[in-house]
């Protein structure tokens, strides 16, 4: 779908005009969403090679806006970019109010309206390459518990009165307006020393960053160990417990217990152990190394045991150990990869 020519420093750019038949699902999925949001009717087009200066001109601005977003912020590009594998560039014709988007079921694939400039080029790649880092982060890491289907879904003030939110849909755009916050920063938005578009988010990215990570630290209980180092990352702080600060006094004094059905395996990676338990479907865990070691450590041994295998481990003392032995096992308890004996279930 991308021709020869059609790359904008290491992005595949669509260019070849088959491609509005080969991606046609993608782009019926993008205008089913853009029906419900904004009452417009049938999908958006791709512009391509067919389209004749069209399409080279909106390259050509593609090209400048992956180089001015490298050029302000090379550090959050580079981390970004890398997730996105194919980027389509809309026929504004056909596109309605949409700016861009990444369906989820379509993963690497970005879909940006012909742009008018490099900046909104750059915001849309900061944008939709957080979108799918947070889709990877999803697959491969514990952004949610068992239950957190059970969260009450969040009503962004700025969204119309009937918009809800589920948690991991609240959590990416966490995620995206934390790094459209960065960049925005990066770039000198806040002393408006950039143009930028009416439909731009980066003058707000900052506070609707805050607003949601508000909203996400009284979460903690629905989210994973995964999710809470994330928001630990972008906002400073990390998730509350509470269901594990009025089951014990502390972690480390909680009668906490493995489920012996649990199967470890170390693919070569130094910190990253895969946990399984077998069920239908299947349940998989990413862990590190330190957590495994808690796990394979609790199915013979005490919690004091433990401790005095990781102060040596550690080369700390052992009340340290214990100490920092207590965040693995929240940590843990909250995944629901341990249980405190005398409770029902395997995590809160």
């Amino acid at each position: 779908m991308a021709g020869s020519g059609s790359a904008a420093h290491d992005l595949r750019v669509v260019s070849r005009t088959e491609a509005n038949t080969l991606l046609a699902a993608a782009l019926r999925t993008v205008g089913a969403g853009l029906d419900a949001q904004q009452a417009t009717f049938g999908p958006p087009a791709l512009l391509t090679e067919a389209d004749g200066e069209r399409f080279t001109s909106a390259l050509a601005i593609l090209r400048d806006g992956v180089a001015l977003a490298r050029s302000v912020s090379p550090g959050l590009i580079d981390d970004l970019i890398g997730h996105i594998t194919l980027v389509g560039v809309l026929d504004p014709q056909l596109a309605g109010r949409l700016v861009s988007a990444s369906p989820r079921a379509y993963p690497g694939l970005v879909l940006l309206k012909a742009p008018r400039s490099s900046m909104e080029v750059a915001e849309a790649l900061v944008h939709e390459g957080a979108h799918q880092k947070f889709f990877d982060l999803a697959i491969t890491h514990d952004l949610l518990t068992a239950d957190s289907d059970q969260c009450p879904p969040f009503h962004p003030p700025w969204a119309p009165a009937q918009r809800r939110w589920p948690l991991e849909q609240t959590l990416a755009a966490c995620h995206a307006y934390a790094c459209l916050a960065r960049f925005g920063d990066e770039a000198g938005i806040t002393a408006g020393s950039r143009a930028l578009s009416p439909q731009s988010l980066l003058p707000v990215a900052g506070e609707r960053s805050k607003v949601l990570g508000h909203w996400l630290l009284n979460q903690g209980d629905h989210l994973g160990t995964d999710a809470h180092l994330l928001l630990d990352g972008l906002i400073g702080r990390r998730p509350s417990t509470s269901r594990i600060a009025t089951s014990c006094s502390g972690a480390i004094a909680a009668d906490y217990v493995i489920d012996a059905s649990l199967e470890l395996r170390r693919y070569g990676s130094p910190d990253r152990v895969l946990v399984g338990r077998p069920s239908q479907p299947p349940q998989l865990y990413w862990v590190s190394d330190d957590a495994a070691t808690v796990l394979e450590l609790l199915a013979h041994e005490s919690i004091d045991d433990v401790a005095r295998t990781f102060a040596r481990r550690w080369r700390i003392p052992q009340f340290d150990a214990a100490d920092r032995l207590s965040g693995l096992l929240s940590d843990l308890y909250i995944t629901g990869l341990l249980k405190i004996r005398g409770t029902a279930g395997g995590g809160p």
